[in-house]
Parts: C-alpha cells; sequence; structure tokens
C-alpha cells in the first residue's frame, strides 16, 4: 500500500473530513459496481452505497492495513450492506416462470464480449439468483458460505446457482439473437 493511502486512511480514522472525501473519491467508482451486483431489486445501488459508506467511516478503526488492501475490505463493507437489505426470507421463494424455457442454450457466459451487457443481464435477475450468482462466481464463497451468510440451506444455494446460469444463458442467446433485447426479470 503506498504512502498517500496510507495517510489518507489515517486521516479517515481521526475523523478528517478532507480525508474521508478523498477516500470516496478514491473507492466510490469500483464499489458503486459492487453496489449494482449486491443491490436488491427495491434498493438503489447509490443508496446502498452512500449506507456502506457511512459504515466504512464509521469501522474504519477496525481496518488493518497490514491484513489487506482498503478496497478489499470496503467490498465487503459493501456487500455485506447490501445483503442485510436483502429480504432473505424470499430468497427461497422466488422462482422463475416462463413457459418458453427452451433448454437450448449454449453456455455462453464467458463467451460474453459485451461486459456492460452482461452485467445487465445479471442485474435483471431475481435478486436471490443474482445474489448467489455473485457471491459463487464473483466473490468465490462456497455453498456452505453463501448459505450461512444468506441465511439458506446449501441445497438451496445450489439450486439458485444452476437456475440463475440457466437464466444468464437464456438471456445472452436472447440478446445474441437481438442485440435490442431488453433485459428485465419477468
Amino acid at each position: 500500500m503506498d504512502n498517500r493511502i496510507k495517510e489518507i486512511i489515517e486521516g479517515c480514522k481521526k475523523g478528517e473530513s478532507t480525508a474521508q472525501r478523498m477516500l470516496f473519491e478514491q473507492l466510490a467508482p469500483r464499489l458503486l459496481s459492487v453496489s449494482r451486483q449486491y443491490s436488491p431489486k427495491n434498493t438503489d445501488a447509490m443508496d446502498n452505497l452512500q449506507d456502506s459508506f457511512i459504515r466504512i467511516f464509521e469501522n474504519i478503526g477496525q481496518f488493518d492495513n497490514s491484513k489487506g488492501h482498503i478496497e478489499s475490505w470496503a467490498r465487503k463493507v459493501v456487500i455485506h450492506t447490501a445483503l442485510n437489505k436483502l429480504d432473505k426470507k424470499k430468497i427461497e421463494e422466488v422462482f422463475y416462470r416462463n413457459e418458453e424455457m427452451d433448454h437450448v442454450v449454449v453456455d455462453s457466459i464467458n463467451e460474453c464480449d459485451d461486459l456492460d451487457h452482461l452485467m445487465q443481464i445479471i442485474e435483471a435477475l431475481p435478486d436471490g439468483y443474482k445474489q448467489v450468482f455473485c457471491l459463487y462466481e464473483i466473490e468465490g464463497y462456497s455453498h456452505k458460505e453463501i448459505a450461512k451468510t444468506l441465511n439458506i440451506q446449501e441445497s438451496t444455494s445450489r439450486s439458485q446457482l444452476n437456475r440463475s446460469k440457466e437464466l444468464l444463458r437464456q438471456q445472452i442467446v436472447k440478446w445474441r439473437n437481438n442485440p435490442y433485447f431488453n433485459f428485465q426479470a419477468e
């Protein structure tokens, strides 16, 4: 970690507003992307980011730069802030209903050449699917860790992940067939 960021963190620990603004300006663009991935549909990603920064500044004294980078620590705060807003009781009740559920889909998530469109597709997933997919595929959580974090069964985590991948494949195929396809959860 460079000396400048250490100075900013130390300033934040002292409650200096200039240091807080500098940390916000440095981290906010990347953390907004994380917030979009994890914020439930009924929650604005910017509101979640703001709530996350409040928690970051309140808890910055717990950050130990010898144990990791500030961005990694802040990323976890953003994820947990978003997940706390998720109605965890509804995760198991989310079922995607689609009569056109064709199984002629290509495993093309890795081949999706437009990251912005892929992120739109992920953001359009039902909340339970989106949270499990992001925790597993992006953050590297195990199903056991996801189950504990979301207060669900491991089997629910596995089934939500499989369903989310199926929906992602279908949406990518639809988008490839029609680039003007509108990504929205049904």
